[in-house]
């Protein structure tokens, strides 16, 4: 007999889950993907921004122009976890056995969602030079943003992502840290859920899946515009209970169906070493 309840572990999961995303919650959510399944490919659009607008003059019609957008193939990725609980363990300490075991799920999980999507922005082809592959300057990101020209409103950007190499180059800014200055807010530097601080109005995330080079040696920041990455889940976190009646034991199962991709190309500048 299991002292598992399925449904108790599955909200376990998902809120943890919730709590450990960095990358996920600053992704737009597509909609989702009725009838698919592992290995099928699905197209997410790349949509290209249409001409200035045009002063009109009397009796002179204007010409419609088409939405021009581009198609990318991605496929559907099925990730899962299994965790043994055995009922000797789990009778004397059934509390800690579920709570552990729906927290590092919960932490893998989270960490393979953003690796996907971070993979996806890596290709954006806005790249923006760092000096150093284990520091960060100010400079450094106000060039950055450059491509985005006048485009830059606050209220457009989901977040910056960061290494956590970097923190203490986020430190050393007084446009980060020094209380004098207007663009500072009050908090910065203290890591609460994953998030840093603001950058002149911007959210700085700290995740390091996927945000170093091993073989360039060199952090990977990446700053991002609302709707520039996007994701559509096929099956949400889904939790089954398989017993082990031999061992006495339960497998508790956790998996989900999703894809992600870039769908702005310019909604994402990358920067790193030699970029």
């Amino acid at each position: 007999m299991s002292f598992i309840k399925a449904n108790i572990y599955a909200d376990m999961v998902r809120e943890k889950f919730e709590g450990r995303i960095k990358v996920l919650q600053l992704a737009q959510d597509l909609g989702n993907l009725e009838g698919l399944g592992n290995g099928d490919t699905i197209s997410f659009p790349k949509w290209a921004l249409i001409g200035d607008a045009k002063e009109m003059e009397k009796g002179v019609a204007l010409v419609p122009e088409e939405l021009q957008s581009t198609e990318q193939t991605v496929k559907i990725k099925q990730v899962g976890k299994a965790v043994r609980v055995y009922d000797s363990e789990n009778l004397t300490s059934i509390g800690n056995q579920m709570d552990e075991g729906a927290t590092q799920t919960a932490i893998v999980m989270a960490r393979k969602i953003d690796a996907d999507l971070i993979a996806d922005m890596v290709k954006a082809p806005f790249q923006a030079p760092t000096v150093a592959g284990d520091a960060i300057t100010s400079a450094e990101i106000e060039k950055a943003m450059l491509n985005f020209g006048d485009d830059r409103d606050v209220e457009d950007f989901s977040g910056i992502v960061i290494n956590s190499l970097l923190i203490p180059s986020f430190y050393e800014m007084k446009e980060f840290t020094d209380a004098t200055n207007t663009t500072t807010v009050a908090g910065n530097g203290i890591l609460s859920n994953g998030m840093l601080g603001f950058y002149r109005g911007i959210p700085v995330y700290v995740s390091d899946k996927g945000t170093y080079d091993d073989n360039a040696q060199t952090c990977i920041t990446f700053i991002i515009k609302k709707g520039a990455i996007g994701y559509k889940m096929a099956k949400d976190i889904d939790i089954e209970l398989e017993r082990e009646a031999k061992l006495k034991a339960t497998d508790i199962v956790t998996d989900a169906l999703y894809a992600t991709a870039l769908v702005k190309d310019d909604g994402v500048v990358v920067l790193k070493l030699n970029a």
